[in-house]
């Protein structure tokens, strides 16, 4: 085969794409993450992320789209946006994250998982809490919400159509400014799978370029 038709079965090979194997749980309340309980209240009041105690401020039903102002609480997170791997800060080692914690203070989680060599697609992250939330992944905000009542799942879900190979970071910061708390957590994937044709091709490739070096020698 020439350098210049190996080439192109190769080019066909990366344009053909994946099929999607069925969704696998990533993550789960089982999950150990690091964990930050450091936080205390000192975030309380500095924006509509973070309402004061809910006797004053009631219990809002609000969406966020843009990242919240976490300046105030900088000392205790580190650098859990940008090294999570290695943040700094008031950080635990690994272990379950607790579905409750001290009431009107805020805590954080980074949760790591890997998305294989191939990627995943259908990424949702699906959430229960009491009272709000804050969701990045790879430090890429995802969005945050507030809803009044209790932590079941579904009650926030943010979704990603495909995520990249390899080893990747969920960040959240859970909000309370109630009289209780709660958290529940389920966050899914399909991993990438190459078709048979890609596989096919794929073979055809290698083959040829056993066949160039052939050639050459």
């Amino acid at each position: 085969m020439h350098t210049r038709n190996l080439f192109a079965a190769i080019a066909l090979f990366v344009g053909v794409g994946f099929a999607h194997a069925a969704p696998v749980t990533l993550i789960n309340g089982a999950t150990q993450g690091l964990y930050n309980s450091g936080l205390g209240t000192v975030l309380d009041g500095t924006s509509d992320a973070f309402p004061a105690a809910n006797v004053s401020a009631g219990d809002p039903n609000l969406s966020f789209a843009v990242a919240p102002n976490l300046t105030p609480a900088a000392g205790a997170l580190g650098n859990w946006l940008t090294t999570p791997a290695t943040p700094g800060g008031a950080w635990s080692g690994l272990q379950v994250i607790p579905s409750a914690w001290a009431v009107n203070t805020e805590t954080a989680i980074i949760y790591s998982f890997d998305a294989g060599a191939t990627g995943l697609n259908s990424f949702s992250a699906s959430f229960g809490i009491d009272n709000g939330i804050f969701v990045w992944l790879d430090g890429v905000f995802l969005g945050g919400e507030m809803r009044p009542g209790g932590a079941s799942l579904g009650e926030h879900v943010f979704n990603v159509a495909s995520v990249g190979a390899g080893l990747h970071h969920l960040q959240i910061l859970r909000e309370d400014h109630g009289g209780g708390t709660g958290y529940a957590i389920n966050v899914t994937g399909q991993y990438n799978v190459p078709e048979p044709t890609t596989l096919a091709l794929l073979g055809l490739a290698i083959l040829g370029l056993g066949v160039t070096r052939r050639h050459r020698t």
